[in-house]
């Protein structure tokens, strides 16, 4: 079940990802397959985790084809 607009897990995904496409352009299909699997709180959380986990200095370092897949991962358990 997709999570309602104004969930605040939501909302802060929303902004997650808004801050790696500044970094990191992702194109149409990886974000809307991102938004896809991320759709439970839980998804969410297993994610930012992976996105900090994968911090060096402040900055991402992930292919575009890494974060996807660390999407489709957090929704997997």
């Amino acid at each position: 079940m997709a999570l309602e607009k104004d969930n605040p897990y939501r909302k802060a995904l929303v902004s997650l990802l808004q801050s790696i496409e500044e970094e990191i352009p992702l194109s149409e299909g990886s974000y809307l397959t991102i938004r896809y699997h991320l759709g439970t709180e839980e998804a969410i959380i297993k994610f930012n985790e992976w996105v900090k986990s994968n911090l060096k200095e402040g900055k991402l370092k992930a292919t575009e084809a890494e974060i996807v897949r660390a999407a489709v991962k957090a929704s997997e358990a």
